[in-house]
C-alpha cells in the first residue's frame, strides 16, 4: 500500500482513529531466551575416534586440492597420491624397504607407485652397490623441480587459514597434537601385541 495511505488518519463511524504505533518484537530473542544461558559447543562430541575420521576426510580433501594445483602447475603426469609419495623420499637416497617403513606403504602400492614414477622421469632407481638385489631411490631434478611447485603453490592454502598471529598459534598447537598422535600411535603398536581387554568383539 502507498505511503500516503498507510500514514493516514482512519475514519470510521465519523471518528478519526489514530493507529496506534506498532512495536516490534523480535521473536528470536524471545524465543532464545530460555537456552541464552546454554551456548552450543560445536566439539561437544570431539574424541579420538571423530578426530581419526576427521584427518581421514581431510586427507581426501586435500588431494582434490592438490589435484588442481597440478594441473595448474602442468604436471598432469602424476597423480595427488603419487606426489606426496616424492615428498615421503624427500632429499634422501632410500631402499624401497625405507620408503615402505617410511611412509607404511604396502609392498605392492609402493611397487606399483614407483614404477610410474619412475617411467615419469620424478624418481631415479638403481641398483645398490653393496645388494645388487636391492634397490636404491631417490628423486630426479623433475622431481624435487616438482616438490618446490607444489609448496609454492600451496602457500595460498596457507593464507587462508593463517590471517592472523592467532590463527598461527592455532595452526601450531594442532601440528604438535597430532605430532604427538603419531608418535604415541606408533608407540602403541609395538607394545600392544596381546588381545584387547574386555569381552571382544
Amino acid at each position: 500500500m502507498h505511503k500516503i495511505f498507510t500514514d493516514a488518519p482512519q475514519q470510521i463511524n465519523g471518528r478519526i482513529d489514530t493507529p496506534k504505533p506498532e512495536v516490534e518484537v523480535n521473536t528470536y530473542d524471545v524465543a532464545m531466551e530460555p537456552d541464552r544461558k546454554t551456548e552450543i559447543n560445536p566439539y561437544a562430541h570431539a574424541n579420538h575416534f571423530e578426530l581419526v575420521r576427521v584427518i581421514e576426510r581431510m586427507y581426501r580433501r586435500y588431494l582434490d586440492r592438490l589435484r588442481v594445483d597440478l594441473i595448474r602447475i602442468g604436471a598432469d603426469d602424476i597423480s595427488p597420491s603419487h606426489a606426496m609419495l616424492l615428498f615421503t623420499i624427500g632429499d634422501d637416497d632410500l631402499s624401497v624397504r625405507d620408503l615402505m617403513d617410511r611412509g607404511h606403504y604396502l609392498g605392492s602400492n609402493a611397487s606399483y607407485s614407483l614404477k610410474q614414477l619412475v617411467q615419469s622421469g620424478y624418481v631415479d632407481r638403481t641398483a645398490s652397490a653393496r645388494d645388487r638385489r636391492s634397490a636404491r631411490i631417490r628423486l630426479t631434478d623433475k622431481g624435487r623441480m616438482l616438490c618446490k611447485a607444489i609448496k609454492a603453490a600451496d602457500e595460498v592454502n596457507q593464507a587462508q587459514i593463517v590471517r592472523s598471529e592467532r590463527d598461527r598459534m592455532a595452526l601450531e598447537e594442532t601440528f604438535a597434537l597430532l605430532r604427538k598422535l603419531e608418535v604415541i600411535w606408533a608407540t602403541d603398536m609395538q607394545q600392544r601385541n596381546g588381545p584387547l581387554d574386555g569381552n571382544g568383539f
